[in-house]
C-alpha cells in the first residue's frame, strides 16, 4: 500500500480537508502497514514479534528475551562510500577477538594434529623464512666443522660431485690425464724456482697451512738461492726465537751494522739466550 497522507485544508476548519473519520482510517491504515512490515522483520530475523528497533544510528536487537541486554549494531563514520557484502551461505559473523579465541592452539591442533601455541608459530615462521642473518645462525663455523669431521668421501662421491660434465666445462678427460701425471709431476717439481715458490705463496687459494705443508723446512733449504734478512735493532730484536735464528741488526756492533745468531744456551753473565754479533768484513770482490 502506497502512504496515505490526511488532507487537513488549505487552512484551519475550511472545510476543505479531510474530515475526522477519513484522517483517523488514513492513520490507522498507515500504521497497520508499518507494523505488519517490522513484524514479519522480526519473524525473518527470528527474533519473535518483538525486539527490533532503530537507535543512535543503528538497529538494536532485544533478543528473544526482554531484558536490559541488546545488541547495537552501528556502523563508524565512513569517509568514502562503502559496500559491506554478506556471504551466500549460512553460518555465524565473529568479531576479531573471537575469531583469536576460535583459531587457538587447540583449533590448529584439531585441523593439523599439531599443537601450537604463539611461541611455536613464531619459531614456525622464522624456520621456514630464513633471512641472511638466520643463514648464518645456521650455517656458522660450528655446523661447518662438524660436517668436515664427520663427512668423509670415497671414490664414488667424488665421481658424483666433481663428474665429467663438470670436468669437460675446464678440459676434457684426456687432456686431464695427459697434464696430471707422475710424470708432469715431477717435471713441475723439479723446476720450482724461488718465484715459482713465491707466484704460489701469494695465490689467494693458499692459506698459511697450505703453504707450510708444500713449502716445509727441507725444501726451503735445499731451494733457497738468496736470504733476505729483516732489519732489527738491539732494542726490537725477537725476544727467545729459536735456536740458531739469523738476523740483520743495524747498530748491534757498539754502534755498527753486523748479523746476529741467536744462542739458546746462554751463559751465566748474560742469562738463558742472546744474540751472538757476527762482524761484517770488507766488501766483496774478486
Amino acid at each position: 500500500m502506497a502512504q496515505q497522507n490526511v488532507n487537513v485544508g488549505a487552512s484551519g476548519n475550511d472545510g476543505t480537508g479531510d474530515d475526522l473519520r477519513t484522517a483517523g482510517n488514513k492513520i490507522n491504515n498507515n500504521f497497520s502497514e508499518l507494523y505488519g512490515d517490522v513484524s514479519v522483520l522480526q519473524a525473518t530475523a527470528g527474533i519473535g514479534g518483538s525486539g527490533l528497533s532503530f537507535d543512535s544510528g543503528g538497529i538494536r536487537f532485544e533478543g528473544s528475551t526482554a531484558d536490559s541486554h541488546e545488541t547495537l549494531l552501528l556502523a563508524s563514520n565512513p569517509t568514502s562510500d562503502n559496500t559491506l557484502l554478506l556471504p551466500d551461505s549460512s553460518g555465524t559473523i565473529a568479531t576479531v577477538s573471537r575469531i583469536t579465541q576460535i583459531v587457538d592452539s587447540a583449533y590448529v591442533s584439531f585441523i593439523t594434529g599439531t599443537a601450537f601455541d604463539s611461541a611455536s608459530t613464531i619459531t614456525l615462521i622464522r624456520n621456514n623464512s630464513v633471512d641472511s642473518v638466520h643463514a648464518l645462525l645456521l650455517i656458522d663455523s660450528a655446523y661447518i666443522q662438524f660436517r668436515q669431521l664427520t663427512s668423509t668421501f670415497d671414490s664414488n662421491e667424488v665421481t658424483d660431485i666433481v663428474d665429467s660434465s663438470y670436468v669437460k666445462a675446464f678440459a676434457d678427460s684426456a687432456y686431464v690425464k695427459g697434464f696430471i701425471d707422475s710424470s708432469h709431476v715431477h717435471s713441475v717439481v723439479n723446476i720450482l724456482d724461488s718465484a715459482a715458490v713465491l707466484s704460489i705463496a701469494d695465490s689467494s687459494q693458499l692459506d698459511s697451512s697450505d703453504i707450510i705443508q708444500m713449502i716445509d723446512s727441507s725444501y726451503t733449504q735445499t731451494r733457497v738461492d738468496v736470504v733476505n734478512l729483516r732489519n732489527y735493532t738491539v732494542a726490537s730484536a725477537p725476544n727467545t726465537p729459536p735456536h740458531g735464528t739469523l738476523i740483520f741488526c743495524t747498530n748491534g756492533n757498539s754502534g755498527a751494522q753486523c748479523l746476529a745468531v741467536y744462542d739458546s744456551n746462554g751463559d751465566s753473565a748474560a742469562g738463558p739466550g742472546y744474540f751472538r754479533r757476527i762482524a761484517l768484513g770488507a766488501e766483496i770482490s774478486t
